[in-house]
């Protein structure tokens, strides 16, 4: 079918036992004759062609019943939506960038979520500036709610050296979290298995598994500050399986704050006792990743970049400091 770029439609196609294992932009080329190898390419780089909801490489390697969707359209309106992100840029070289990272912002185009995202952002800011040798790539990632550094590199060298760190574990992170209840003891080592959580129905959902089917999954855990119903958290993770921190914190029995997921989902609201309008909300988990520390890929320079805390997890601090009262909210 021949593709015209100016009607809005995507191309979904199942990987069957005919093209297993074939290179991403061989798949699409097999499946649509029509669209040049050069134009293929463009759609790939654009993040425009997805396996089973996230963009891949040219040369990922297709598995048996993936599905391969090809993004033929672009709205009008999806560059605007990328203008209007704003990025809170921590550090930035010719080679690499840190920002901080908004709560609510999706890092990634997936799902619903085609235009407005961090990434698309990034596209926007550097659309004109870097050379079509060079292109930005996360170096790590955060989930939708959680705050905080994420390490952006510019050119495919910065990009190997980085990922080759991370798949070493080198690069060490530090979160600050606030949980539910109070801790009692002042440093922890949680050293728990996490895989698919049991009977899940939620195909997100992680959980403790000491049944053969969990991977390894470490955090270390110290306390900042108790208050009435809650402690503020230092975590640090060895590994870096999906929701680990926040599956953790409840396997203890204390879940972050708000946690849709792995906690009661509750927001927190604090009211001033002094009977005025004052007020703190927090409506996603409390969960923000406050220090990324890590080798410069092109000088080896140790470099080590601290984010401040998003607004509504300072507001809720400081209520506690002040004493406010806890009222729960829907």
């Amino acid at each position: 079918m021949p593709i015209d770029p100016s009607k809005p439609f995507d191309l979904t196609y199942r990987v069957d036992p005919n093209w297993v294992d074939m290179r991403l932009d061989q798949f699409v080329k097999a499946m649509v004759p029509s669209m040049s190898r050069t134009k293929i390419q463009k759609y790939i780089k654009a993040q425009r062609v997805e396996v089973n909801g996230a963009p891949r490489p040219a040369n990922w390697r297709v598995r048996l019943q993936d599905q391969v969707l090809l993004r033929c359209w672009e709205p009008t309106e999806g560059s605007d939506a990328a203008r209007l992100i704003p990025l809170d840029i921590l550090y930035e070289d010719d080679h690499i960038l840190a920002l901080n990272k908004q709560p609510g912002l999706v890092v990634h185009p997936v799902g619903k979520h085609r235009h407005n995202t961090l990434l698309n952002a990034l596209y926007f800011r550097y659309r004109d500036t870097l050379p079509e040798d060079q292109e930005i790539s996360l170096a790590n990632r955060l989930d939708q709610h959680t705050s905080g550094v994420i390490l952006v590199t510019k050119h495919t060298q910065a990009k190997r050296i980085i990922q080759q760190a991370f798949e070493a574990r080198t690069p060490k992170k530090t979160y600050i979290a606030l949980a539910e209840g109070v801790v009692r003891d002042d440093a922890l080592a949680i050293d728990a298995p996490l895989g698919p959580a049991l009977g899940r129905t939620d195909h997100c959902l992680m959980g403790v598994r000491h049944d053969g089917e969990g991977k390894p999954s470490k955090t270390e855990l110290q306390v900042m500050e108790r208050f009435d119903g809650f402690t503020l958290l230092r975590l640090s993770p060895h590994t870096g399986r999906p929701h680990q921190l926040r599956v953790h914190a409840a396997y203890i029995g204390h879940p972050l704050v708000s946690d849709d997921r792995y906690g009661n989902g509750a927001p927190l609201t604090l009211i001033s006792e002094s009977g005025g309008e004052e007020r703190a909300t927090i409506k996603r988990y409390a969960l923000h990743a406050a220090e990324l520390s890590f080798d410069h890929p092109m000088t080896g320079v140790a470099m080590q970049v601290k984010a401040p805390l998003a607004q509504d997890m300072h507001d809720i601090l400081a209520g506690l400091r002040k004493g406010w009262r806890n009222q729960r909210s829907g």
